[in-house]
């Protein structure tokens, strides 16, 4: 048995170093709205993204049932955190007052440049090397005392149909390069990049 000693803690949230991604979606007014998030994972194509119900992405996915899942690289940290203090929802709503503001143009605010995508109406983020256009399959309901205390929230369960990726990270014309591609990762609210020696790969690579 490891000569390990355990402490038992509470941790505000539990981002055990998860990559960042920019989510675009569309606002009632066919603009694009884009909004950080560090809740997701994936399973073949689908995506499960978690949001918190007083978003407007959260809101603009219950009406519209697409959005782009952008991917930045470590670079890009200091334009993502740009944005993690502003809010598309015009009030910002209570529960976010103290800490948010109201900013009508991500992209702006955020120094990001619009591309459109190619089969969903939300705009791509450019400077992302990674762009995933999808659409919404559901929004289950999530549950929990924790999650509750923030307002609540859902897991968008969506499905990847198409993917765009930066030339300089792909190999072989279809597989990401490993040895160049880094994400942004999201260590309990501290930003960084992957780092070291490959310590090895799954056989299925």
């Amino acid at each position: 048995m490891p000569d390990t000693s355990f402490q038992t803690i509470e941790p505000k949230i539990l981002y055990f170093g998860t990559p960042v991604a920019l989510v675009s979606s569309i606002n009632e007014d066919g603009t694009t709205n884009i909004a950080p998030i560090s809740s997701f994972w994936a399973l073949g194509w689908t995506m499960m993204l978690g949001l918190l119900d007083e978003t407007k992405t959260a809101e603009n996915m219950a009406r519209h049932a697409e959005c782009v899942v952008n991917i930045p690289s470590p670079e890009l940290w200091r334009q993502v955190e740009q944005l993690a203090p502003l809010t598309g929802k015009d009030p910002v709503p209570d529960m976010k007052a103290d800490q948010f503001s109201y900013e009508k143009d991500k992209f702006e605010a955020g120094d990001f440049t619009p591309m459109a995508s190619e089969l969903v109406k939300p705009a791509r983020v450019a400077e992302c090397p990674m762009q995933l256009e999808a659409r919404v399959r559901q929004l289950h309901r999530m549950g929990g005392e924790k999650l509750e205390q923030l307002g609540g929230g859902v897991a968008a369960e969506v499905e990847i149909v198409r993917m765009h990726a930066d030339e300089a990270f792909v190999k072989e014309g279809k597989h990401i390069d490993t040895q160049k591609w880094s994400p942004l990762i999201y260590n309990f609210r501290h930003y960084f990049r992957l780092a070291g020696k490959e310590l090895g790969k799954t056989f299925r690579a």
